[in-house]
């Protein structure tokens, strides 16, 4: 069944409520206070039968000034306006304000509604139309929506109604099922025997009884006991419709109103966004770079400071009928997402000025060089969303979880690009990067490494762990061990034990090295078991620390010496000397202990603990508790 949730809109006493009555059967005044008052003052509800297999809800808003707050709560989330307005006064106030409220929030579509037909003649009803033409000239910069008289007393019209808002309701498109759940919470309430119930309009995604779901802020943990539309059972509920959900597992003041029931992963909350703001162009007022407003998104108010493009102090404001790149510094934060609208009012006296779109989550400092991304975010199809989400992301990448939330794509949808093959991304270790990073990262390895060579030719590589913790400074780790696979696999880049070297590097000696490597080797050599220790080498040899490290690690991969701790190495001839003792030690016993080995080795306890390291760690030998025993 299609869904659609209609709302009103329209200056106080103009008939809203009245003509919800009338249209639905149902009183949305809740409060003994409104009906007393003849005054809504709060969101009201209502289902409305069109037939057609069409499902809709009615919502009924304040039209009084002193409650556009609650309006705002419940203008969120509604596919076609009904915009309500007296024949016998024409536009008012908050015929405007609430026209304006519509157009940021992204409602295209609207039936003109003059009530009260019953009062006026044929020629004020034509003044009240043209009236009306124009507002929605000024406002919308079209007066292309239609407009019908009706009158809540006589019924005069309603049919007509129902059938221009079936009409509209055929050629709405109907939402995406494959998203994440979200639905902000206008009501929050406890039932006997049902615990807290939460209701609002399910904006993306569907709820089915049994769900856990997170309500934020505070992201708490609930279960799904039962769920209702308009007082009916359901199962599981779609978007485009008014819920009830009962919650096991929250208490009613953890779920107000302006808190947010979700599911899936990668929601968050965020303290600061990246908008593209615009100030309507009838605001009294402009919108100034440190500015304080009140930001409304969703069925919630949040207090914030805006920072335009052009920074602090003697920044262009945004003037009446001006957009332009900002930052919203949220004083509470609030759960949000890629391409979602809002609307902002200043701080006091409480007007709405503007609104505008969600580009990113939680942006840097330094945003200006950002905006290109946030257009394409805005603007772009569904391949340039993705893109520029990604891009954003640099070399840290985004996780696949992330992407429904700064792209605005569903994960369906999602999952239908990552199988395209012209799409330049990449994908590594569980995260999304673009091709240029990816790049980046590649020659970025290799140019490490071949400026290691450079600074030190002599050096047979590199470490490779050196090489990674360079890079991550720069790249996610699951993007340096992307780049390092790729690089490895093409032939670029050599590994050689915990080494790396360009495919092309070979370790050259000068003549003057040569012959102190020459030296070097000597003297391991003669020192036997007991060689001198690596400081006492560069001390012997004359050379530097420098030197003398990058020959032990050419001479030990060329095999012509073994590494037996950091202060000690053996030549190849004194290795094989070295296990041919360690197995005279075992002609006469099966387990040895440390003086079987000293007596046989001829060496001094200085020598013998990291000789004997040396030949369990080359499985030679292993220790157990009764001693060492012969495993070669």
């Amino acid at each position: 069944m299609r869904a659609l949730v209609v709302g009103t809109a329209g200056h106080v006493d103009h008939g809203k409520t009245s003509l919800v009555r009338a249209l639905t059967g149902i009183e949305t005044d809740r409060w003994k206070e409104e009906r007393e008052r003849g005054l809504t003052i709060d969101l009201g509800f209502a289902p409305l039968s069109l037939g057609d297999g069409l499902e809709v809800s009615v919502v009924d808003v304040p039209g009084h000034e002193d409650f556009v707050k609650n309006m705002l709560a419940g203008a969120t989330g509604i596919d076609l306006l009904l915009l309500v307005v007296a024949a016998d006064e024409g536009p008012m106030p908050q015929t405007r304000e609430h026209l304006a409220i519509a157009r940021i929030l992204g409602v295209a579509d609207g039936v003109v509604v003059l009530t009260k037909r019953d009062r006026v003649d044929e020629s004020w009803l034509g003044l009240c139309r043209d009236a009306v033409g124009e507002e929605l000239e000024r406002v919308l910069g079209h007066a292309e929506w239609p407009m019908l008289a009706i009158s809540s007393v006589t019924g005069e019209g309603l049919e007509e109604l129902r059938a221009a808002l079936t009409e509209r309701a055929a050629v709405l498109g109907s939402s995406e099922r494959g998203d994440l759940l979200r639905m902000p919470v206008d009501r929050s309430f406890s039932v006997a025997g049902a615990g807290t119930v939460v209701t609002g309009t399910v904006w993306s995604g569907t709820v089915s009884v049994g769900d856990e779901v997170t309500v934020f802020p505070g992201s708490r943990s609930a279960r799904v006991r039962s769920l209702q539309v308009h007082s009916t059972a359901r199962e599981s509920v779609g978007p485009r419709r008014r819920c009830a959900v009962s919650l096991v597992g929250l208490d009613p003041l953890h779920a107000p109103r302006g808190a947010v029931v979700v599911a899936g992963s990668g929601w968050r909350e965020a303290l600061r966004l990246g908008v593209r703001l615009s100030v309507l162009s009838h605001s009294p007022r402009r919108i100034e770079s440190g500015q304080r407003v009140r930001v409304y998104l969703g069925t919630k108010e949040v207090l914030a400071r805006v920072r335009s493009r052009a920074g602090g102090r003697g920044a262009e404001p945004l003037e009446p009928g001006a957009e332009g790149w900002a930052i919203l510094e949220l004083e509470e934060a609030l759960v949000a997402r890629a391409l979602d609208r809002f609307v902002v009012r200043f701080y006091s006296p409480i007007t709405t000025i503007g609104g505008g779109m969600v580009a990113e989550l939680d942006p840097p400092v330094r945003w200006l060089d950002r905006t290109g991304e946030w257009e394409r975010i805005l603007r772009g199809g569904d391949e340039a969303r993705l893109e520029a989400a990604v891009g954003l992301s640099a070399g840290r990448g985004t996780e696949a979880d992330d992407l429904p939330l700064t792209t605005g794509l569903s994960p369906e949808k999602l999952r239908a690009l990552e199988g395209s093959a012209e799409l330049p991304i990449v994908r590594a270790g569980g995260r999304w990067f673009s091709a240029g990073v990816a790049e980046a990262a590649r020659r970025a390895l290799l140019e490490i490494v071949g400026e290691f060579h450079a600074a030190r030719p002599r050096a047979p590589g590199v470490s490779m762990e050196a090489v990674r913790s360079k890079l991550t400074a720069a790249f996610a780790p699951e993007l340096v061990e992307h780049a390092l696979e790729g690089v490895l696999s093409a032939g670029l880049i050599v590994a050689t034990g915990p080494e790396l070297r360009l495919s092309t590097h070979d370790a050259r000696l000068t003549e003057a090295e040569a012959r102190v490597r020459a030296r070097l080797l000597e003297e391991i050599d003669d020192g036997g078991l007991e060689p001198p220790m690596v400081t006492e080498l560069g001390s012997r040899l004359g050379v530097s620390d420098e030197l003398l490290h990058d020959l032990l690690r050419l001479l030990t991969r060329a095999g012509e010496v073994e590494n037996v701790s950091p202060d000690i190495y053996l030549s190849a001839r004194s290795a094989t000397r070295l296990r041919d003792a360690a197995a005279r030690v075992f002609e006469d016993r099966l387990v040895a202990a440390p003086t079987d080995f000293k007596r046989q080795f001829g060496v001094t306890r200085k020598y013998l603990i990291p000789l004997l390291e040396h030949l369990d760690r080359t499985r030679v030998t292993r220790r157990t508790e009764e001693g060492r025993v012969w495993r070669g």
